[in-house]
């Protein structure tokens, strides 16, 4: 009897590790991947962490970099982050999940902010899509 309940203890240990692992590999990008914005900054996604069976959060590592002909008064928002889901929904990023956090911080011509994270609570029923950065156009990093 004791050796069922271990052997039950240890199949649901497994399935959860299986569960959290699939959720955190579910990105169909293969990272990191630069994109270029319509006002010609590169964004880079370096990470995704995908929501599990034990946390609706998920979380993106980005860094942005501005170009030679980014207009003076650019900067970083995390705000113009979101996270779509596959029925549609646009998710605005919540607190962070892990540090650092992207922060809001001017920039210069042709220089990078500080590697940040951008994390979104997802609620259970829904799927992710893709990670969308929009500012004059939106670009899109699929990941579901």
């Amino acid at each position: 009897m004791k050796r069922n309940a271990g052997l039950a203890l240890l199949a649901a240990i497994a399935a959860a590790a299986l569960g959290a692992s699939a959720g955190a590999s579910a990105s169909t990008v293969k990272l990191p991947k630069t994109l270029t914005t319509p006002t010609g900054n590169r964004i880079t996604l370096y990470a995704y962490d995908a929501p599990t069976s034990r946390s609706d959060i998920a979380s993106a590592q980005v860094e942005v970099c501005t170009s030679a002909h980014t207009p003076k008064d650019s900067g970083v928002d995390p705000y113009f982050f979101m996270l779509k889901l596959t029925n549609g929904t646009a998710l605005p990023i919540t607190h962070a999940a892990h540090q650092p956090a992207l922060a809001l911080a001017p920039l210069a011509a042709s220089q990078c902010s500080i590697k940040g994270w951008v994390s979104f609570d997802v609620p259970k029923s829904d799927k992710v899509a893709a990670l969308d950065y929009s500012y004059h156009g939106t670009i899109s990093w699929p990941l579901g």
